[in-house]
């Protein structure tokens, strides 16, 4: 059981493109994004624009690492380059910068196919915030 949250949806050793993993990776990626976006938002104070940028951010670059074929080395590659759009952006604050980090993050674990993995780590990543924030 454990060995198929931790597996991908993808057939090992397949380059051909499927619509249905595609799919099923872009919703999750959508769901999870909207959810840290949801809970960046409670208290504290953020842009309309900022929150859809952390909705759209996990589909963006779980598209960009499905087009690069799960290629680790390129996907790290453009991981990098999307971590240095906001770097040259406006300045912002930890949770800020932590927020593109696990929308980011997301999108690379979708990207590879390993939606559970991906809910899970959301889910522990934003409660954990959550609590860190009442308690």
């Amino acid at each position: 059981m454990l060995h198929e949250i931790f597996s991908s949806v993808f057939q090992t050793g397949s380059s051909a493109f499927e619509l249905g993993p595609f799919l099923a990776c872009t919703a999750v990626s959508l769901l999870l994004g909207l959810l840290i976006a949801w809970t960046h938002a409670h208290g504290s104070a953020c842009s309309r624009s900022f929150l859809l940028t952390l909705v759209m951010l996990p589909a963006v670059v779980q598209t960009v690492i499905m087009l690069v074929n799960g290629s680790i080395g390129t996907g790290i590659a453009v991981a990098g380059a999307f971590s240095l759009i906001r770097f040259r952006s406006v300045p912002g604050g930890a949770r800020e910068i932590g927020s593109i980090f696990l929308a980011m993050a997301i999108g690379l674990a979708t990207g590879m196919g390993f939606i559970v993995l991906a809910v899970l780590w959301a889910v522990y990543t934003l409660v954990r915030v959550i609590v860190q924030k009442h308690g």
